[in-house]
């Protein structure tokens, strides 16, 4: 590992969100490498300093004087923004349909072949998300009585 890797993985290694390889990587490292080392000490000393310090009370009116500021500086949302927005929605709901289908493949090829048939002979309809979302609400009936 170099330097300068290490370097970039000190605040997840010290947040305990590495992989096991990558922490093992880094750990080795700083114990090879001294000016890594101090840097990880002097970022374990700023985040313990910094948990040491308590916020104190906003002044009274603050929210008020900020809030018209905000508002006014707000950039308004263009149809470009949300094209954007739409288009990546759209991508992850072709991820997830993917994903359901893979899942729905997996289940199908893990179980027996005679498992497989046993639901339509049961008089159980397998409906994919399309067919659901095709087919008509029925109401149940309710007998008046």
């Amino acid at each position: 590992m170099t330097c300068f890797t290490c370097e970039r993985n000190l605040s997840a290694y010290i947040d305990d969100e590495l992989t096991a390889d990558t922490r093992l990587e880094v750990e080795a490292h700083l114990e090879a490498c001294e000016r890594c080392r101090r840097d990880y000490e002097t970022h374990v000393a700023a985040w313990e300093a910094a948990g040491l310090l308590r916020a104190g009370d906003a002044p009274d009116g603050l929210w008020e004087k900020i809030e018209p500021e905000l508002r006014r500086q707000r950039p308004a949302t263009t149809m470009e923004d949300l094209t954007l927005i739409v288009r990546g929605l759209a991508g992850e709901v072709r991820e997830l349909r993917q994903a359901m289908e893979d899942l729905r493949q997996g289940l199908e090829s893990a179980r027996p072949s005679e498992e497989r048939t046993a639901p339509r002979a049961r008089g159980i309809r397998l409906w994919s998300v399309e067919q659901i979302a095709r087919e008509p609400v029925r109401r149940p009936e309710v007998s008046e009585g």
